[in-house]
């Protein structure tokens, strides 16, 4: 027998073992799609699942106090540290967008004022101390203008 000869008959060899092992899997893939798909099958496997999760409930309380007192030593946050920075996340984001529309409201306000008087572009340090200044200030001692802004503001 010469090389090509012993080449074949090693490829002839490995095909029929592809057509076995397809042919195999073939027949397993068919039957447990069967098995899987009765109505026994799910009835056992909800049966072993209850058995788990009732030997594993006394275990679940002192394994997530563990891993919360182990993530803490490490500082690393839990999903109850993210959780609640979501909620601040979206807190905060919920009144930036309040101040957003204030300040739309504001600037129309002043939009309209008469084009006779002039208005000077505030600076970023005048506007911080305006601002701070007017905040600290009770209800009652802000000019009246300011009153009405604020009273609009909160009807709509």
């Amino acid at each position: 027998m010469g090389e090509a000869e012993t080449g074949t008959a090693t490829q002839d060899l490995m095909e029929k073992m592809r057509e076995l092992r397809d042919a195999y899997l073939e027949v397993w893939s068919k039957h447990l799609i069967e098995t899987v798909n009765s109505d026994s099958y799910a009835e056992a496997s909800g049966a072993m699942l209850n058995s788990y999760l009732n030997a594993a409930a006394p275990f679940k309380e002192p394994l997530t106090e563990a891993m919360l007192r182990t993530l803490e030593q490490l500082h690393m946050p839990s999903s109850a540290d993210f959780a609640s920075l979501a909620g601040r996340f979206t807190n905060i984001e919920l009144q930036i967008d309040n101040l957003d529309a204030k300040l739309d409201r504001i600037e129309k306000i002043l939009a309209g004022s008469p084009p006779g008087q002039a208005r000077r572009r505030p600076t970023a340090a005048r506007t911080r101390v305006a601002v701070s200044s007017f905040a600290r200030k009770p209800a009652s001692k802000r000019p009246p203008a300011a009153q009405a802004v604020r009273g609009k503001a909160r009807k709509k």
